[in-house]
């Protein structure tokens, strides 16, 4: 994944790829290997940061920041 894409925020992020997956609606499967793609990208990235929280942090208040970042990814604050 490029630099570029690890910092955009998440809205940014699916906005982007949205516009990417509109030029290949006649081609299916393509677009689907791109959408898992960038699936799978993020649920790396997730789990690279979930793992620097747990080495850097009490148990307790690992778990508590991992639940507010779950939270803000399915409730984003605007």
């Amino acid at each position: 994944m490029s630099d570029r894409m690890r910092r955009m925020d998440p809205h940014a992020r699916a906005e982007s790829v949205w516009y990417r997956m509109a030029g290949l609606l006649l081609r299916k499967e393509l677009a689907i290997d791109i959408i898992e793609g960038e699936i799978r990208s993020a649920q790396h990235e997730v789990l690279l940061d979930a793992a620097k929280l747990v080495l850097t942090g009490e148990a307790t208040e690992v778990a508590r920041q991992l639940r507010d970042r779950a939270e803000r990814t399915i409730r984003p604050k605007n």
